[in-house]
């Protein structure tokens, strides 16, 4: 019989042969898209990783402080500068040497008023005495280290405020000493600008921060050369 259930099997084993080899090659078509497609998303989440860090590494360089830099700081390598042939260290040490002597004085001396200026002068050194003003090896200055700064300048300027309340001055000696106050307050300016300044240039930040050391440095002068020996 033509159409037996042997032969109705037999034909119909064979067109299930046949549709199976004829999908093979859609499957393997099928296949080597889906790995085409993965290998360009690899692409091109390598090639966008890759762009982020370059975008990024180019930021911190140009940018140290912006929200896109890693580290937020800046090595600054500060340079010799003389005062009348003199390092500024020396000028540390030779106020020091004359110094320690009337703060030794000034409590020694029992029936005597506390001289509250040499007194609290001891106060107002340390901000002057940061190493990275005194010595010229290279510093990281980050956003730690200004907010410090920021923090002994505003003690040291307190203390100043408090020396116009409790001290009669003179005339002159309080416009000395209203003028070391604004010195401060002046250094205070810059360090929050470079702070909280996102995005200035790795050339400003050198430039500023070299402008700040030498500010600090002055205001030394200032103080000491100006104001402290015109009470003395």
């Amino acid at each position: 019989m033509p159409y037996s259930v042997k032969n109705i099997r037999k034909a119909a084993s064979l067109q299930m042969y046949r549709f199976l080899e004829s999908r093979e090659p859609l499957d393997y078509l099928r296949v080597k898209r889906k790995e085409i497609f993965m290998s360009k998303n690899n692409y091109l989440v390598l090639r966008l990783g890759v762009l982020v860090i370059l975008f990024i590494s180019v930021m911190t360089w140009y940018y140290p402080f912006s929200p896109f830099s890693i580290q937020k700081s800046y090595t600054y390598k500060p340079g010799t500068i003389l005062y009348n042939d003199k390092t500024y260290e020396e000028l540390l040490n030779e106020f020091d040497e004359t110094y320690k002597k009337e703060l030794d004085q000034a409590f020694e001396n029992h029936d005597e008023e506390i001289d509250l200026t040499v007194v609290r002068t001891e106060y107002i050194l340390p901000i002057f005495k940061q190493d990275w003003l005194i010595g010229t090896d290279p510093v990281s200055i980050n956003q730690n280290k200004l907010d410090n700064m920021l923090l002994d300048i505003k003690q040291s300027r307190d203390t100043l405020l408090s020396l116009i309340a409790e001290v009669d001055y003179t005339k002159e000696q309080r416009n000395y000493l209203l003028n070391s106050i604004q010195n401060l307050l002046r250094l205070e300016d810059s360090i929050r600008y470079l702070r909280d300044e996102t995005y200035v240039s790795r050339k400003a930040v050198n430039n500023l921060i070299g402008t700040i050391r030498s500010d600090f440095r002055d205001s030394f002068r200032f103080y000491v050369d100006t104001f402290y020996e015109s009470t003395r």
